[in-house]
């Protein structure tokens, strides 16, 4: 469980990195971008249910 969250906080930053990658070179309104953010959110909804679980 602990490896798994580690991993998925390293998606996180990476997925939060790619994100404002993407707005600083289009606009925050870009279909690509609040696709990424949307992933984001996701990422982190899971990280919160599994470390709620803990």
């Amino acid at each position: 469980m602990v490896a798994e969250i580690r991993q998925l906080l390293q998606h996180i930053e990476t997925t939060r990195e790619r994100m404002i990658f993407l707005a600083s070179s289009t606009s925050i309104t870009d279909h690509q971008v609040v696709q990424v953010s949307t992933e984001l959110d996701n990422l982190i909804n899971r990280y919160f249910i599994l470390t709620k679980k803990q």
